[in-house]
């Protein structure tokens, strides 16, 4: 199996390198040094041409607000919400009231040994365009428990028909897609359980597109678009094969989503040494 799948992402990867060859991303160096460990993103809704990301583990409870050319619009500080290991983020609209909040995936497990894993959601909030400080007090929890046991975890995206959140595992030859279904429980634990495999490893990311049809995976290595559909119970059901998506490998690249159509997508990686971080957006 590891044999294949080797075979598979030296494929993707030249596959990959074509299309890059053909139309190369625009490139945006970050205006600002918050985000050395920036490990999500996510565009707005309420808030348009507005990129919502982050750090991880043990860094501040604040998520960041981008332009798209990467300048720090506003910092939004999660008052009494721990970072413990912030792996992605996601702005949906919650399908019962039409509202749209920012989820922030508490799921990092290098080592396995969390029982517990937690999603933050609070409402988008309306940015001035003015470089401000915003803190979010009305923060809810949804913490979730693997019906497997406990595993590590960075992507994270929402279905927009039903507003159940999906989980893709990190670290297996297959990863686990996991689904914890909506209406979440506030008060105590909720159920994620594992609906299909994926045939990737080391994944960092997802976004599903906002009309619920195209999926991006993201690993260290490569960028891949799924084609989603509903089954008659409204569980998500992934095509069988991956379309391999151009993408340059980043220093430690751990975040992706889609562009307000649908067609484009952003990247972001870690700051490292010597490099400039840059904002990378694919069309």
């Amino acid at each position: 199996m590891l044999k294949k799948l080797i075979i598979f992402l030296i494929l993707a990867t030249a596959i990959a390198l074509f299309a890059l060859a053909n139309r190369p991303p625009k490139e945006f160096v970050l205006q600002t040094d918050v985000l050395n460990e920036a490990s999500g993103i996510d565009f707005g809704i309420l808030n348009k041409q507005v990129l919502f990301s982050h750090n991880d583990s043990g860094n501040k409870a604040e998520i960041y607000a981008l332009t798209m050319d990467g300048k720090l619009l506003s910092t939004l500080n999660l008052k009494g919400t721990k970072n413990r290991d912030w792996e992605d983020i996601a702005v949906a609209k919650d399908p019962q009231n039409d509202i749209s909040y920012i989820y922030i995936a508490d799921i990092g497990d290098n080592n396995a040994k969390y029982n517990t894993v937690y999603v933050y959601r609070f409402k988008e909030p309306q940015l001035t365009g003015k470089n401000e400080i915003l803190q979010i007090s009305a923060v809810d929890t949804i913490e979730i428990s693997y019906e497997d046991g406990p595993r590590d975890a960075e992507a994270i995206f929402l279905e927009p028909k039903t507003g159940d959140i999906y989980i893709i595992s990190k670290r297996e030859e297959q990863v686990g897609l996991y689904r914890v279904p909506s209406p979440f429980n506030f008060k105590d634990k909720n159920n994620a359980r594992r609906i299909a495999s994926l045939p990737l490893s080391w994944v960092t990311a997802a976004d599903l597109s906002n009309n619920g049809k195209l999926l991006l995976v993201k690993t260290y290595t490569g960028i891949y678009r799924y084609k989603i559909k509903l089954d008659d119970k409204n569980i998500i059901i992934l095509s069988k094969e991956a379309k391999t998506m151009p993408y340059i490998t980043e220093p430690q690249g751990e975040a992706v989503c889609w562009d307000a159509k649908n067609k484009g997508y952003f990247t972001l990686s870690e700051a490292a040494a010597g490099i400039n971080q840059t904002l990378y957006y694919y069309k």
